[in-house]
Parts: C-alpha cells; sequence; structure tokens
C-alpha cells in the first residue's frame, strides 16, 4: 500500500524516512520500492544517497498545482496550496483509486480534503512497523547516547558524594543542595555531548518520588529516596536514551532499602526472561509476581505504572510492555526495563536499563552500575 507523509523531520516517522535533519514540512511517498521527497531549492542535497530516496524539485509541482481546476462545489481555491499540492501528488501517481496509509497524525485539513475529492485515506500506527527492529547503525545510536547520559549520573553520584548532611538538609559547597542545581549540572553534561532534554529530566527526593513522573523541585532531602531520571536525545542523529537510578544520601531507613531490594530483584527477574518469541505482557507478570512476593502491591499502588517501552526516534515507541499489551518481542527491539514502586508516605523507587532483545535472551546497553547508597 502507498504511505504518505507530509512533515518535518521533527516528527519521527519522517526522520526515520530521510535519515537526517530537514526543519520545513516536505511531502515523502512511498509507492513499493520508490521512494519520492518533494523538496524545495534550499534542501536539495540533505538526503543521504543511501535511503535511495529521490528528490523533486517542488517549485515546479507547486505552480502547476496553482493550476488545477476544480468543480464549485469542491470549493478548492478555499483551501491551502499545500492541500492543492497534496492532491496533485495523488493525480500524478494515480493513487486516487488505491488505498494510500497516512500517519494518525496526517494533517486533518489535507485528509478532509483529499477525501472530499475522492482520496482514500488509511490512518495507520504504527506508520513503519520496521521502526521496533533497530539496525546495527541504531543500535550504535543509542549506545553512543548511554555514555553521554552516564556522565550526567556520574557528575550527579560525585556531587551527591561531595556533599554533607547538615540536620534536615543536604549542603554542597556550603549551599543546600536542590533539584534545580543537579538538572543544571546534568544539563551541562550533555549539552556538551550535543544531547538535549526535550521534555526536561526527573530528579525527585522525598515524597515527590511517589510520583513516578514528578520533575523535582526544591531541597534535595538526606535518608530518603531520590529519583533521577534522564532521557536526552541526541541533537544530530535524533535518537534518545533513558535511564533511571535511585539513591539515598547518608543511610537508608531498612523500609527503603527493602523497597529498593525488590525493585532491583524484580528487574533481574525480568532481564533473566527476555528474548524474542515471549510476550511483552509475560516479561511483566514476571515482574508483577515478583513484587507480590516481595509483599508489595500492584495496581492502584506500589507497582502503578508498565514495566518498559521500545527506545528509538521516540522516546516511547513500539513495543510496549505493559499489562494488556499485546506486543510479541523480536531480535532487534531495544527497550527500558523500569519495574518501581511508589508510596506516598515512604517515597519511590524506579531502576530502569535499556536493553536489546536477541532471539535466545538480551543485552544490558545500560551496563552502568547500580549505586544506592551514597554516603
Amino acid at each position: 500500500m502507498p504511505k504518505l507523509i507530509f512533515a518535518s523531520t521533527r516528527d519521527s516517522d519522517m526522520h526515520y524516512a530521510v535519515k537526517t535533519n530537514i526543519a520545513s514540512s516536505f511531502f515523502f511517498l512511498q509507492i513499493g520500492r520508490k521512494k519520492l521527497a518533494f523538496l524545495n531549492k534550499n534542501e536539495f542535497g540533505l538526503i543521504p544517497q543511501k535511503t535511495k530516496i529521490k528528490s523533486l524539485p517542488l517549485e515546479k509541482f507547486i505552480e502547476e498545482a496553482k493550476k488545477l481546476k476544480f468543480p464549485p462545489h469542491r470549493r478548492a481555491g478555499k483551501t491551502s496550496d499545500r492541500n492543492k499540492l497534496a492532491y496533485l501528488i495523488f493525480k500524478k501517481y494515480k493513487l486516487m483509486d488505491r488505498k494510500v496509509e497516512v500517519p494518525i497524525h496526517f494533517p486533518l485539513d489535507m485528509a478532509d480534503f483529499l477525501r472530499k475529492n475522492g482520496a482514500k485515506l488509511t490512518p495507520t500506527f504504527p506508520f513503519f512497523p520496521e521502526r521496533s527492529g533497530k539496525t546495527r547503525e541504531e543500535i550504535g545510536y543509542i549506545k553512543e547516547n548511554l555514555a553521554h547520559t552516564k556522565l550526567a549520573f556520574r557528575i550527579i553520584e560525585n556531587i551527591l558524594r561531595r556533599s554533607k548532611i547538615k540536620k534536615n538538609r543536604i549542603y554542597h559547597r556550603n549551599k543546600i543542595l536542590t533539584s534545580e542545581f543537579l538538572k543544571q549540572e546534568a544539563e551541562k553534561a550533555l549539552v556538551e555531548k550535543e544531547m538535549f532534554n526535550l521534555s526536561g529530566m526527573i530528579i525527585s527526593s522525598g515524597k515527590q518520588t511517589a510520583i513516578p513522573h514528578h520533575d523535582g523541585t526544591g531541597p534535595i532531602l538526606p535518608r530518603q529516596p531520590i529519583v533521577c531520571d534522564i532521557f536526552p536525545r541526541h541533537r544530530k542523529t535524533g535518537y534518545f536514551a533513558d535511564m533511571t537510578r535511585t539513591y539515598v544520601k547518608g543511610k537508608s531507613t531498612p523500609e527503603i532499602q527493602k523497597m529498593y531490594g525488590a525493585v532491583l530483584k524484580a528487574q533481574l527477574a525480568a532481564m533473566k526472561k527476555i528474548r524474542a518469541g515471549v510476550s511483552a505482557k509475560e516479561i511483566y507478570n514476571v515482574v508483577a509476581d515478583v513484587i507480590s512476593k516481595e509483599g508489595y502491591d500492584v495496581g492502584e499502588k506500589g507497582l502503578i505504572h508498565g514495566l518498559g517501552h521500545g527506545v528509538g526516534l521516540d522516546i516511547h515507541e513500539k513495543p510496549s510492555l505493559k499489562p494488556h499489551s499485546e506486543d510479541i518481542l523480536e531480535a532487534g527491539n531495544i527497550i527500558t526495563i523500569e519495574p518501581g514502586l511508589y508510596y506516598p508516605e515512604i517515597g519511590g523507587i524506579r531502576i530502569e536499563d535499556i536493553i536489546l532483545v536477541t532471539k535466545n535472551g538480551c543485552k544490558n546497553l545500560t551496563n552502568y552500575p547500580k549505586k544506592f547508597i551514597i554516603p
């Protein structure tokens, strides 16, 4: 079935299709093995030759689209030039009588106009199912991104190690250590490696850690959980990393120590079960079983989120490791394994690694120590 996208490469499907960064929105059309990109002169030469995409000059199509004539009832004159251009592409490549796949975020006005004029659009997700199986090149990108992300974690650990506890505060260089300061220092390390945080990062402590997506604000608290979840994207390649560690500065309570041990045990159990052909739901159930046997809840409290997700050009992509997921793991999947426990009266614990699924098992691409207590 032909495929059509209209977007810039900020859209992950378009980035996947053309393997480069192009700021302006443009059309990409795939018919069988034929791949076409409709670009203006400013973008000619940007798409790598290895993609085997033929770049076509947009200017000629624009002039032709402006001359199109439609029956009065279709009111083509009141639509945008880009919609007319889409219609011209459909006519020129004989797509009007064929079903054409478009991504689920395809522009609504364009879809309405094309359908009004006879196009048969099929919104499709995932648009490129093959994205879930990573190539050697993509695996290399993600490994490199993880290496950069680990530098940020080393900085956080070093700051915590050099800090001192005074009463109920942690001091670094005679100033109260805050979530904001740790984020700032981690950000510096990432920017130097061309990594940037589209959605910020999580560095929370105390009761904030009981909310999995709490960004974290204010003082970092001693003897309580400190959750650091960093998920930056590489500026050039567009691929993400994703990694979480939980720390305690000073002496942990037995309750928090036990929670951490249960989460770590669950994560290791999941990794032993991972291999191509196993259902994502089955991996989640392994973790849920360990958590339950350790005496913790699964559902509304305790383990309250899915086990993980695919990582690539999106921070969350296929496969999904949720309790009701129907995905089956395949060799080449890159997934997170991130069990967690969350209790408002105690706080939260989460540990996250990125895993490569192989035919007979898996490989931990994060490969970074899990230091819990920092004295």
